[in-house]
């Protein structure tokens, strides 16, 4: 419970002043360190808070985060294991004030950001986000939390961009997939192998391919699953054939039963959103990278 930074001795005191959000976010992430979550600066701008001077303390003119040049490392074994119970939750605690508010700039960028030791590229830039200030009670005193309101889909905007080379996606799926295994299941499972491939076949056509090497008590099994698919601007994904095969004989056997739900794929249509509209969403495979765009609107 000492982990949440915003303890209050009146609900008076919530929204709280932008120096009092700053220093709350910088302790989150300072603390995330004690469930799996390390994050070292170096010279990243880190986080930014600015407030109008002329408007209440609910409405947020910027909150950024900017970790370019900050390295991320993640114990996933202690992730995994990690509840989230002093994290207080409108949803479930007592609710004592509810202020209405807005974020007009919210903005997390990482141009590069080590994650997990290797190099990633983000950058998500939200404008017009509705937030609610939440006091709850819990255990006798008051916590302040902030959370998307309702209306979100009416009046967010914003866009968002992800790049990564795919065998640096590939190798970091793994690792935080072998951490997780570790004290868990070890024992029975282990993974040995992964690779992820994918290749624009014509412009918006896809083809990827998932495969590994995985360990099932003291047999090896490995398998690759194909997707081609397909996607528009509009954030539409859609799945024209989908498979499973593997070089090993037992391996396949073992891919039967997934046969009727890839098949079961062809011809579906997903959105990346249902809760915004999407322009201009595109998917770029070049060069062995693998990189994500587009831009939201309120609906």
């Amino acid at each position: 419970m000492d982990l949440w930074p915003w303890h209050l001795s009146s609900a008076k005191s919530w929204p709280p002043s932008g120096t009092t959000l700053k220093t709350g976010i910088a302790q989150l992430i300072a603390r995330a360190a004690q469930f799996g979550v390390t994050v070292r600066w170096n010279r990243a701008p880190g986080v930014r808070v600015s407030s109008a001077p002329f408007t209440g303390r609910a409405h947020i003119e910027s909150l950024s985060a900017d970790l370019t040049g900050a390295e991320v490392r993640i114990d996933g074994a202690r992730l995994a294991r990690e509840e989230g119970e002093w994290i207080p939750d409108p949803d479930h605690d007592e609710v004592h004030t509810r202020t209405p508010g807005e974020i007009a700039e919210l903005r997390l960028r990482a141009d590069p950001v080590t994650f997990v030791g290797r190099e990633a590229r983000a950058d998500v830039a939200l404008t017009n986000v509705p937030v609610d200030w939440v006091v709850v009670n819990r255990d006798g005193g008051l916590l302040g939390t902030v959370m998307l309101r309702d209306d979100v889909a009416k009046r967010l905007r914003g866009s968002f961009r992800f790049s990564m080379a795919q065998e640096d996606i590939a190798a970091v799926i793994l690792s935080l997939s072998e951490e997780v295994m570790k004290g868990k299941a070890r024992w029975a499972a282990a993974a040995k192998a992964l690779k992820i491939s994918v290749t624009e076949t014509t412009a918006g056509r896809f083809t990827a391919t998932v495969g590994g090497k995985v360990r099932v008590f003291f047999l090896p099994l490995s398998a690759r699953v194909g997707f081609d698919l397909s996607v528009t601007p509009d954030g539409e994904i859609t799945v024209h054939r989908a498979a499973a095969t593997s070089k090993s004989l037992l391996s396949r056997l073992m891919l039967l039963p997934l046969r009727p739900d890839l098949q079961e794929l062809a011809g579906t249509t997903t959105r990346i959103t249902d809760d915004f509209r999407v322009s201009n969403f595109a998917v770029d495979a070049a060069d062995g990278r693998l990189s994500v765009s587009g831009d939201l609107h309120a609906r």
